[in-house]
């Protein structure tokens, strides 16, 4: 009688240790298992391997725990029948099968998702030493299971997306791990490779340029009225681009006394890219280059716009000022006479929105580089002013025109934040 309790206690210990095992690997997060690989305790190191084999590792466990389970099992039953009756089979299960739920399943459970590295690091070996001995059976069951999983799933979903991150950054935002600031530079971050050249880019509208036929006396005023420090040069109209002035070889210039040499004797070669260019290849051409201004080209190689190294680090820290910029107001602004509704520019990029409403949008919604690139999608026209445009992530009501382009919008989100 003595030996038989002893053996049903340590299968219940065992089983309990199966249970705890499963759930220490299962629950491990990204963050957690890029620690386990980079200690240097060997242990850490291993239980970061058996991580990466899932399906091995959960076999073993599985195997494990139910020949254990179905050996205390039977244990159990034979205890009841040799020292009480067969009547007592039926108590002797219940009783057991309320144990194994406290004692094996519920209770080393909730301590392994508590512990969930130490228990990992701890079981590793052990775990290890299983995967071996156990291969033949863990082998011809994973490709049983993989041959009826195929008939019933033709892919498997992604561990790690982009919106898993996004909501990663915003629970630690909540939980105070990070504060705002930089909840939204994470956010930006991850957004930053996704993003286009012709999202940020000054329009070729607003680009300030000369002609190359002037000189640089006669360009030199109107160069310091704008207040670049650098400036595109264009041969007969202001769509074919040549070249770039910077202000310090005009400065240069002059204190050499040659102030009467054509702009096109100082100007540098552009760096030209496609408006369809995402940021951080545009980033690395600016470090590769050294330079940091380029001309944006449209799909038929017209002038498109100009972008800089400033644009593109705005991207990342929001607006940036020197002593001398006019400070713009926020894009994007809540109104203080109607709380949840925001006043926005209308060439505010559609993902800025995005992140800093919370907008739920779906990732494939295309192109959509601007606001008001967004509302001409929807309305495949000319706005007036006034006009009202619902869309499926709340309502527009057009601000201000200038001309034929958007310069501000009101925008209402709906409460559910409907999906684009």
């Amino acid at each position: 009688m003595q030996v038989q309790l002893t053996a049903i206690i340590i299968l219940l210990v065992f089983s309990a240790i199966f249970s705890a095992t499963e759930t220490a690997f299962t629950s491990l997060s990204f963050v957690q298992l890029k620690i386990l690989e980079n200690r240097k305790s060997r242990a850490s190191r291993l239980a970061y391997r058996l991580s990466q084999r899932r399906e091995e590792l959960i076999t073993t466990v599985l195997v494990g725990n139910n020949v254990v389970n179905i050996s205390v099992s039977s244990l159990v039953t034979t205890f009841a029948i040799e020292f009480f009756s067969s009547q007592a089979i039926g108590y002797a299960t219940g009783i057991l099968t309320l144990v194994i739920l406290i004692f094996g399943e519920i209770t080393p459970k909730q301590l392994a998702l508590t512990h969930n590295m130490k228990i990992a690091v701890f079981m590793a070996y052990p775990m290890r030493f299983l995967t071996t001995i156990l291969f033949p059976v863990i082998w011809a069951l994973r490709h049983f299971s993989a041959l009826i999983t195929r008939l019933f799933s033709s892919h498997a979903d992604p561990t790690i997306t982009t919106e898993g991150v996004m909501h990663m950054v915003d629970a630690a935002e909540n939980v105070g791990l990070v504060d705002q600031y930089e909840s939204d530079l994470m956010q930006r971050a991850i957004h930053f490779s996704e993003t286009q050249v012709r999202t940020i880019m000054t329009h070729r509208t607003n680009v300030f340029c000369v002609s190359d036929e002037l000189t640089i006396r006669d360009a030199f005023p109107s160069i310091v009225r704008s207040g670049y420090s650098r400036i595109p040069i264009f041969h007969g109209t202001p769509e074919n681009i040549i070249g770039i002035v910077l202000v310090r070889d005009i400065l240069k210039a002059q204190l050499e006394k040659r102030m009467d040499k054509m702009l096109s004797s100082i100007q540098r070669e552009p760096m030209f890219v496609p408006e369809q260019m995402h940021l951080d290849d545009v980033f690395y051409l600016f470090k590769k280059a050294k330079l940091q201004q380029a001309i944006v080209l449209d799909e038929y190689g017209g002038f498109s716009g100009v972008v800089t190294m400033e644009d593109v680090a705005e991207q990342l820290f929001g607006e940036l000022y020197d002593e001398h910029e006019r400070r713009f107001p926020d894009r994007i602004v809540e109104r203080e006479q109607k709380p949840g509704t925001f006043l926005v520019m209308a060439d505010t990029p559609f993902q800025q929105m995005v992140d800093e409403l919370d907008l739920m949008v779906d990732e494939h919604r295309g192109r959509t580089s601007t606001v008001a690139a967004y509302l001409l999608d929807l309305i495949g026209d000319i706005p007036s002013e006034g006009e009202v445009v619902q869309s499926p992530l709340g309502t527009f009501r057009i601000i201000s025109m200038k001309g034929n382009r958007m310069e501000a919008v009101e925008f209402s989100p709906t409460i559910d934040d409907g999906t684009l």
